[in-house]
């Protein structure tokens, strides 16, 4: 899974001298969060609704409400746009693309080919991208085994599954603070997965089953 295959590619941008008035009008008909600020094809900053809606100028205190809204209406982007701006390639992986986003604690990234901005994918599509490949909206068996990676090979466990004819949906490992143990977590694409859990169980496997 590549970016390139999920970003936004009709990104809507707006440049360094746009007026912030003007910047929350296009965020708020577009229904969007952050706008990039391009230069030309060059991605110079970006500038999130969040970002906006707290700008004020700093001597605000001795303003009248009059003067502070003239200052607010005469606003640019540049006085308030994040410079340094956190960037992936139409080739990152979406698995890489989600540690970036999390490292940097920000909520999208632009995507930049040969120094042009060609896209945008954002957490929340990462998100809706991990939700579909692994099947959570699927109606699905859900099998919590734990303490699976214990001495044991994960080969027995997709055996076992395989003797009973099931298809896996989704299959993924979690680190569990509390325990500081691995688990496993297997989807199923089963209505009745009782023969599946009982033969793991028996063969020592603490399993349990939700949907």
């Amino acid at each position: 899974m590549y970016v390139r295959d999920y970003m936004t590619t009709n990104v809507i941008a707006c440049t360094s001298e746009t007026l912030v008035v003007d910047a929350q009008k296009l965020m708020h008909e577009h229904n969007i969060h952050r706008l990039p600020v391009m230069d030309g094809d060059k991605i110079v900053g970006i500038v999130t609704r969040t970002k906006l809606r707290d700008v004020a100028p700093s001597p605000a205190t001795s303003l009248s409400i009059w003067e502070l809204n003239y200052l607010l209406a005469k606003m640019k982007i540049r006085e308030v746009m994040e410079r340094n701006v956190i960037t992936c390639s139409a080739d990152t992986t979406i698995e890489d693309s989600a540690a970036i986003a999390r490292s940097h604690r920000i909520g999208a990234l632009p995507v930049v080919e040969n120094g042009k901005l060609v896209g945008i994918i954002t957490l929340t599509d990462i998100m809706s991208i991990f939700i579909e490949v692994l099947g959570f909206e699927k109606p699905y068996s859900r099998l919590h085994i734990q303490k699976s990676f214990a001495g044991r090979p994960l080969g027995e466990i997709t055996s076992v599954i395989n003797e009973h004819r099931v298809e896996i949906a989704s299959m993924f490992s979690v680190s569990v603070p509390r325990t500081h143990q691995k688990d496993l977590i297997v989807r199923l694409k089963t209505d009745d997965p009782g023969p599946i859990v009982e033969d793991l169980r028996g063969r020592g496997y603490l399993v349990e089953v939700s949907r």
